[in-house]
């Protein structure tokens, strides 16, 4: 049995504190036996001394009343004690003096029993102190060594732990206090481990156990027990031992053999052969690589110098400095020569060798190693290739390819994403890759490159803009990849771009499109439905009309016979059985059927239809049309032919009908009242024939006009017509073409209408127009003078007024700070409120001014995009106010023929106002679109703002009209009297419709 470092430490304690008069008493079960001895022979001692003392008194006493006095006193009593008697005899004296020196020899005892107790005592100190010095000694050498000490008891159970446990192994001590070890929570100690070990114990036999558990802080550590039985009086009191934290020397061993490990591959992997070399460079061994693929005779190259082994030819350059370095004799690193096999196949070896030196220093040669480097030789030309390949698809790629460094800036870009964005290649190098980036893009792109970053993202794919070098945007489909080291670390990225511009501006027009195909279906005049096996699957809101539903959704699932009564259903009006069988594309004949809508009402409808595909499947595709009213026309009609014919007759202007050459096909009765020639003889002459000969030549051009298709309109011309009597008439004359079935024109059709007593009062009345004009000329030239005054006037006034408001602004500023210490709040108010007053009053001073000239300024009207100006308008406003959630609708494509400034004021006026009065809505919702009132086009913007009562909004377009405090809303109330100035110039009108809360719309109409 070994023993512990503890017990060995206890040993060699206890031997440097002995003396040979202590060697019985080292232990502590020694020192207090060595006591008790004492304290026994003390107490005897003492007693044997008290004893012979009260003898020796009592004898002395005896004595002294025995002692003769006179001769009376000589003779002893006769009834004195024997004792006493026997004191005056030489006998008693004699047995005295044995008692005294009995006496003596218990006192002398006794002296030498109380100072073999004292001299006990002071051992006993003695070695108390040496053993507790010993105990500090050893508890001291405990805690300061890697080992902790440790008892149990017959149970196996922990009585004692000491301290050293928490400072090695950061494990408290008091966890393991009453538990056997197999209780405690280990981690690499399986059942049949532990019962392995509790066998030994049962046999009380030494063991050494290596448990594996969590220290404090949670790591794991590998604690040693070693520990053998403690046996008192041949009895089994339980186990005494040492343990120690060998994390570090398991870990160390652990590493060792990975090391080891990583040794033997890094040597089996990093050479193809071993090789030594005498002092003249031969090969004195050579030792190749189990998995060495070439074959080599060792025994045919031991004995050979590396060139003669090769083969090589020793006078060309890289040989003879191999050469020289061997000679003198320095290290080399990778020599790289062809070696020929003895099966003829040529291989690539690059050699390395250090020098070898014996003790006193003399070269005794060579060592190094060997690799086979054929196929790395292979590999570094076919990366070049590979390279060569990658440079020309990077050079001549139809995309763009951008390689970035690990911050982000510009390695190399190719050719292509060069001319994509218009900038030479070497200008973009170097540069951060938000550089050319759309401003609106980069925040994206700085998100992304931190993803990268943070090792989130290895890939990023998105569509961004980028600004070419003219200004114009180009739309591009990025696909960024991460290039990553081994570790994960982030060493830079390539950037794949395709210039998808087309099909971006491809792509709005395509939803643009399906807006307006979407808005067309919801605003189609007809019905359309799609149905299969007689149920409705889809319906626009037409339809819904058409059928008499509530909703468009009451529609859908509806069996489409509902509409057709059984007592309706003859066989040429049945929609229900038509389509069947046909493939898509196939059009059904157009058919007119009597319905009864969901309301009970009937109607005639007329239908086409297609046969389609939709949700996965054939289906019908109709399109209805209420024609009741048109019916209900057509019988109308019929009975207004016959009213139609009476009024042609009887109406006194001529109604005519030619062919395309003039010649008449039709007059009414009006012509002979007229031109006082017959219908009959007039059928089939040209108009020319009755003309005044002076308007022939126009008529002719005007008929050859109309008839080759130049106008498509009705025109109107004055003619002169000769009667039979001689008599010249004036004729208005409205004429237009006549369209065939065909489309095309068949002749010309028209009225003449006598003017002639109009003509003859307007010649009368020329005269009188020219002296009118001449009167409204003078009378138009003191106008403008008097309206050039009145601008130089307001001009005059509103510099006038400025003066004084500049005054009163400047001097209420210098009291406001050169008073500021000795103004009460209420004067500082009034100060405030001033200058208040005086900027608003300047404000109103230039809106009256902008009015004025806004009013006075010509018309310049032209084509405008008012969608177009809407757009940018909310755009600059957005700006303004970028943290405002704004929903818009405008409506594309409205045009107006108008003055392009002022509709652009018109417009700003009514945007600002709709922007400023919804500012306090959680979303604001403008709209742009038009309606149609009474054949005329109304603009209308609209909002959800605050609103206001309609009984106030004949003020609304008055100057300084406003319906809300200006602490509320800014403004001057100039804003919509100038829409209006500026509207009704144009010759149109404007109108507010609102209610509190619930937003308001303005509509306003362009004159021609």
């Amino acid at each position: 049995m070994h023993e512990t470092p503890a017990q060995r430490a206890d040993c060699r304690v206890g031997e440097r504190h002995t003396d040979p008069d202590m060697d019985a008493h080292q232990s502590p079960a020694g020192q207090r036996a060595a006591s008790s001895t004492a304290n026994r022979l003390l107490r005897r001692s003492l007693a044997l001394a008290a004893l012979a003392l009260a003898m020796l008194l009592v004898l002395a006493s005896q004595w002294w009343q025995s002692r003769p006095v006179g001769s009376a006193e000589a003779a002893p009593a006769p009834d004195s004690p024997s004792v006493l008697v026997a004191l005056n005899t030489p006998s008693g004296w004699i047995g005295i003096a044995l008692l005294v020196a009995l006496t003596a020899a218990l006192l002398v005892m006794a002296f030498r029993a109380i100072r073999a107790y004292r001299f006990a005592v002071n051992f006993a100190h003695r070695a108390t102190a040496v053993t507790e010095f010993n105990q500090r000694r050893l508890m001291d050498f405990v805690e300061l060594s890697s080992d902790w000490l440790w008892e149990t008891d017959t149970d196996h159970r922990f009585t004692l732990m000491s301290e050293g446990i928490r400072s090695m192994a950061n494990m408290a001590g008091d966890e393991f206090i009453g538990a056997p070890l197999w209780e405690l929570p280990c981690e690499n100690i399986d059942a049949g481990r532990w019962t392995d070990h509790r066998q030994r114990l049962a046999r009380h036999e030494p063991f050494t156990l290596l448990v594996s558990r969590r220290d404090l802080s949670g790591t794991l550590r590998h604690l040693e027990f070693v520990g053998k039985p403690l046996f008192r009086h041949g009895r089994f009191e339980g186990y005494r031992g040492i343990g120690r934290d060998i994390t570090q020397r398991i870990d160390a061993e652990r590493e060792l053999r990975d090391s080891e490990l990583r040794f033997r591959t890094l040597v089996e992997g990093s050479f193809d052969w071993f090789w030594e070399q005498d002092t003249r460079f031969r090969y004195t061994r050579l030792v190749t690589n189990p998995r060495n693929c070439a074959t080599i005779d060792v025994d045919k190259v031991l004995g050979k110098t590396r060139w003669e082994w090769a083969g090589a030819d020793t006078s060309k350059p890289h040989w003879q400095a191999h050469i020289r370095a061997c000679e003198q004799h320095q290290a080399f690193t990778d020599f790289v020569y062809p070696q020929a096999l003895p099966n003829g196949e040529m291989r690539w070896v690059s050699v390395s060798g250090r020098p070898i030196f014996d003790d006193a220093g003399r070269f005794a040669g060579y060592r190094g190693v060997a690799r086979d480097t054929t196929q790395e030789r292979s590999i570094q030309q076919a990366l070049a290739d590979s390279e060569t390949r990658y440079r020309n698809t990077f050079e001549h790629a139809p995309v763009g390819i951008v390689t970035l460094d690990a911050d982000g800036r510009r390695q190399s870009v190719n050719a292509a994403f060069a001319q994509m964005l218009g900038h030479s290649r070497a200008d973009m190098l170097g540069h951060d890759f938000s550089t050319f980036t759309h401003p609106d893009d980069q925040a994206e792109d700085r998100r992304a490159f931190e993803a990268f970053h943070n090792g989130e993202i290895d890939v990023f794919q998105r569509e961004k803009r980028y600004i070419h070098k003219d200004g114009h945007t180009v739309w591009a489909h990025v696909t960024v990849t991460g290039l990553r080291g081994r570790g994960g670390q982030l060493k830079g990225f390539i950037t794949i771009v395709s210039d998808i511009t087309a099909q971006v501006i491809a792509q709005r027009e395509r939803r643009a499109a399906e807006r307006r195909y979407q808005r067309l279906v919801d605003v189609s005049p007809d019905g359309i439905i799609v149905h299969r096996d007689d149920r409705i699957l889809f319906a626009n809101a037409a339809a819904r009309r058409i059928f008499g539903a509530t909703t468009t959704e009451a529609l859908l699932d509806t069996p489409l016979s509902r509409f057709f009564p059984s007592h309706m259903l003859d066989a040429p009006r049945r929609p229900l059985a038509l389509g069947q069988g046909l493939s898509a594309g196939h059009t059904l004949p157009h058919a007119q059927f009597h319905v009864q809508r969901l309301d009970g009402a009937m109607a005639e409808i007329e239908s086409s239809a297609v046969i389609t595909a939709f949700d996965g499947g054939p289906a019908t595709l109709r399109v209805i049309r209420d024609i009741s009213d048109r019916v209900r026309a057509e019988h109308a009609l019929e009975e207004s032919r016959t009213r139609y014919q009476e009024v042609v007759e009887s109406v006194n202007e001529i109604i005519f009908q030619s062919d395309l050459e003039g010649v008449f096909t039709f007059l009414n009765p009006a012509w002979t009242v007229i031109s006082g020639h017959s219908v009959e003889s007039s059928l089939g002459r040209p108009l020319m024939a009755f003309l005044h000969p002076d308007d022939r030549s126009r008529a002719r051009k005007l008929i050859s006009r109309i008839g080759q298709g130049g106008a498509r309109d009705e025109i109107g011309t004055e003619l002169r017509l000769r009667t039979t009597v001689g008599e010249v008439r004036w004729l208005e004359a409205h004429t237009r073409q006549m369209i065939g079935a065909d489309g095309s024109a068949i002749g010309l059709m028209g009225s003449l209408d006598d003017i002639t007593a109009r003509k003859v009062a307007e010649f009368t009345l020329k005269n009188v127009n020219k002296e009118l004009e001449a009167r409204v000329r003078a009378r138009t030239a003191e106008l403008e003078a008097s309206n050039r005054e009145l601008e130089a006037f307001s001009y005059s006034v509103s510099h006038d007024l400025r003066a004084p408001l500049r005054a009163i602004e400047g001097f209420s500023s210098i009291l406001e700070e050169d008073l500021a210490d000795r103004l009460d709040p209420t004067t500082r108010n009034y100060l405030q409120r001033i200058r208040s007053a005086t900027l608003r009053m300047a404000r109103l001073i230039d809106d009256l001014i902008e009015l004025a000239r806004l009013t006075r300024l010509t018309l310049r009207r032209e084509n405008i995009d008012l969608s177009q100006t809407v757009s940018e308008l909310l755009t600059e406003l957005q700006h303004e106010s970028p943290t405002r959630v704004v929903e818009t609708d405008i409506a594309p494509g409205l045009t107006a023929h108008a003055d392009r400034a002022l509709m652009r004021v018109v417009l700003e006026n009514l945007l600002r106002n709709a922007w400023k009065f919804s500012a306090d809505r959680e979303v604001t919702r403008i709209a742009f679109f038009a309606t149609r009132e009474n054949d005329e086009v109304m603009f209308c913007v609209a909002d959800n703002g605050i609103g206001f009562d309609m009984a106030y909004a004949d003020k609304l377009f008055l100057p300084f009209n406003r319906l809300h405090l200006t602490s509320e809303y800014a403004g001057s109330g100039i804003g919509l009297a100038t829409v209006a100035r500026i509207v009704q110039r144009h010759g149109g009108r404007i109108k507010a419709e609102s209610a509190p809360g619930e937003g308001a719309r303005f509509s306003f109409s362009i004159g021609h």
